[in-house]
């Protein structure tokens, strides 16, 4: 009878294995310029032309995101560090070029990149 329970038991086992996500994360390095989130999503504003602006949203509390070189894709990023925000991190390097450095979370639907290291690339 103690064998008859093993089977079903291992392939229930076996299912929440592979359907749980791999715990083990990867760095990845992402190049792009670093723009405010708001005024480019309503406005598409990027570029030296809007540096200005986008350093006072980053004070205000508007985040600071990646636009993806090649993809024109927005990456949401986060301090490594709890409870603080990455514009301090980030503020410099407005409608700059940067690489960053980091690993993805992902919850929700909802992916950031969670920075570990920011090298500048270029002034744009």
């Amino acid at each position: 009878m103690k064998r008859a329970y093993f089977l079903p038991i291992a392939l229930v086992v076996l299912a929440v294995a592979v359907s749980m996500p791999s715990l083990a994360t990867q760095q990845v390095t992402v190049r792009g310029e670093v723009i405010d989130s708001v005024c480019f999503i309503k406005s598409g504003a990027r570029g030296s032309d809007h540096r200005g602006c986008a350093q006072t949203c980053a004070d205000n509390g508007i985040p600071l995101a990646l636009l993806e070189e090649g993809t024109d894709q927005l990456i949401w990023l986060a301090s490594s560090a709890s409870m603080q925000s990455p514009n301090a991190d980030l503020k410099a390097h407005a409608s700059h070029t940067v690489e960053i450095t980091g690993e993805y979370a992902e919850r929700g639907g909802a992916k950031i990149l969670v920075i570990s290291e920011i090298k500048h690339i270029s002034a744009n």
